[in-house]
């Protein structure tokens, strides 16, 4: 290279995507079940953001079996709040860190959920790297942490946006795609604001109906 001239820009290595990370995982995993523990061993530095897209996924899918969001959701408050507190890796209670599923349950699960992100990670580049800095995915975190909550109240019709929320937030993290975070910022909004007002009617019906009960 010739005297002055500045070295050739070299384009950084883009990180696995999520699709390819949960392949990977469910394509080598040898055992025939699959616990909460082996996923956070075996998902490296990533780990916050792929645990959240798998808690939060199912609860961002309609489901017909009643209490899932609220079985589904103690566990996403538990990531994000160790998140949060600035955790190298997510910790969980041996009740939890040993619940497992059939490995092929497993497998069954990523390849139903794999169309739709390799569809959402098209969209998706390292981008607006301050909002997914270390400090940036705290605050994110802080997001997730919120919609969590919402989801383990037994609020009807408020469950999807909090988890479609904690979906964007949790691929901005795998993918470091601030623009992506900013999605999942916009969607938690949303979802304070339904959660809020869903809670608000019924204070009002319960009111209401009070003030006729004794009238």
């Amino acid at each position: 290279m010739p005297f002055g001239e500045p070295p050739p820009f070299i384009e950084p290595k883009r990180p696995p995507s999520a699709s390819t990370l949960l392949n990977d995982f469910a394509a080598t995993w040898a055992s025939d079940r699959v616990r909460l523990a082996d996923i956070v061993d075996m998902l490296g530095d990533r780990v916050y953001g792929l645990i959240l897209l798998i808690f939060a996924i199912p609860n961002a899918i309609p489901n017909p079996v009643p209490g899932v969001t609220a079985i589904l959701g103690v566990p996403l408050v538990l990531v994000a709040a160790q998140q949060v507190m600035g955790r190298p890796r997510p910790w969980f209670p041996k009740v939890l860190g040993d619940r497992s599923i059939a490995t092929e349950d497993f497998r069954r699960f990523v390849v139903q959920a794999e169309p739709w992100l390799k569809r959402v990670e098209r969209l998706l580049r390292p981008r607006l790297r301050v909002l997914v800095s270390p400090n940036g995915e705290r605050v994110l975190a802080a997001i997730a942490l919120m919609m969590a909550v919402i989801l383990t109240l037994p609020i009807p019709l408020a469950n999807l946006l909090p988890a479609l929320a904690i979906c964007f937030i949790a691929l901005a993290m795998i993918e470091y795609d601030g623009l992506m975070a900013a999605v999942g910022i916009v969607a938690a909004a949303g979802s304070v604001i339904i959660a809020s007002s869903v809670v608000y009617g019924f204070v009002k019906i319960g009111i209401f109906l009070i003030r006729n009960a004794l009238a």
